[in-house]
């Protein structure tokens, strides 16, 4: 809805319509009532419908207009506008069941802080975003885009109370927080010929309950791209918590397994990839904030082709629309005041 409307929200007003329709009726018949009931002469006094019909009709198709150009219709492309340079940001989001602890959940947290960067990006703009997901494995749900709705979309579509079953383990293969599969995942999803202008962002728990140290693929294909992984922690390091499930709390072999923040396994993700560390721990994390003062400084992408076109602001259109119409309107009955039939006429 977005892709042609700026501001879709403002269409709710048009449930307000009807009503306001449906008032003006009765008080025309009321006060057509009240006329018809003066001196016994309805004959003289009553309106002609025709012009009434006529003049309720452009008040309400000049509403209508004035509507649809609050909410920001936008279609054809603005060359007008220079296309806005920006980097390739491929998020990196940690899906796993130990995401699922603590309240709110560490994947609520995370879920919140990509809306925000979401906001940030649509504001300052130029940016590309995609988002990769994994647990024993990743998936692509967002390809690399400058469509921020679509990206915010994507972000909203994941369950923070929820195991995406999507993501689970097949043919007993290892299961738990396959970190370096995110990371090949996100370099699949990147545009090879802006390695320079890219980053990946990874936010996790860094717990992974194989302990195999299976990250270190994908910090050896991020070095080898020249890509920095920036990452967020996000989880309390001192204290564990158990992992929830629909009927009970995660159990391995009879016993409740708990879980924590491993910080030590994300600080050395960013320092061997030439990222930053970021310790969101339980605090609310403002993934925007954090892109903009630490990353988005960056030698930056540059090439017109590859950015969505800017639609072209088609307000102006409908809100031309509209004051034609409701002049209109008021013109017909300053006409009908004015003819002898009139008001002004029966006056006399």
């Amino acid at each position: 809805m977005r892709h042609w409307l700026s501001h879709p929200e403002v269409l709710f007003v048009l449930t307000l319509l009807p009503v306001l329709a449906v008032l003006g009726s009765i008080d025309a018949r009321r006060r057509r009532r009240v006329l018809t009931s003066i001196g016994g002469i309805p004959a003289i006094v009553a309106p002609r419908r025709w012009p009434q019909a006529l003049r309720g009709l452009l008040q309400l198709t000049g509403l209508l207009a004035l509507v649809a150009g609050a909410a920001g219709p936008q279609w054809g492309r603005d060359v007008s506008q220079p296309a806005a340079p920006g980097r390739d940001v491929i998020v990196v989001l940690d899906c796993s069941k130990s995401m699922l602890a603590e309240t709110p959940s560490r994947l609520e947290r995370a879920r919140a802080g990509l809306l925000d960067l979401a906001d940030t990006f649509r504001r300052v703009g130029g940016h590309r975003v995609a988002l990769v997901t994994f647990a024993a494995r990743a998936r692509l749900i967002c390809p690399l885009t400058h469509d921020y709705d679509h990206f915010r979309d994507a972000v909203l579509s994941l369950d923070p109370e929820t195991f995406d079953t999507h993501l689970g383990p097949v043919n007993n293969a290892a299961s738990g927080t396959r970190i370096g599969l995110g990371l090949i995942e996100a370099m699949r999803a990147g545009d090879a010929r802006f390695a320079g202008a890219a980053d990946i962002l990874l936010l996790s728990d860094g717990d992974d309950p194989a302990r195999d140290d299976e990250w270190q693929v994908g910090v050896d294909a991020a070095r080898s791209s020249g890509i920095p992984v920036y990452t967020v922690g996000i989880g309390d390091p001192a204290n564990s918590s158990v992992i929830p499930l629909e009927s009970h709390p995660l159990q391995f072999e009879g016993k409740e397994v708990r879980t924590r923040l491993n910080e030590a396994v994300l600080r050395t993700i960013a320092d061997r990839t030439g990222g930053i560390y970021f310790s969101a721990r339980a605090r609310p994390v403002a993934v925007g904030a954090l892109y903009l003062d630490a990353i988005a400084a960056r030698p930056q992408r540059e090439d017109p082709d590859d950015n969505l076109p800017a639609l072209r602001d088609r307000s102006p259109l409908f809100y031309g629309a509209s004051l034609g119409l409701l002049s209109g309107s008021i013109l017909l009955g300053a006409i009908r005041l004015s003819r002898p039939g009139g008001r002004e006429g029966r006056r006399e």
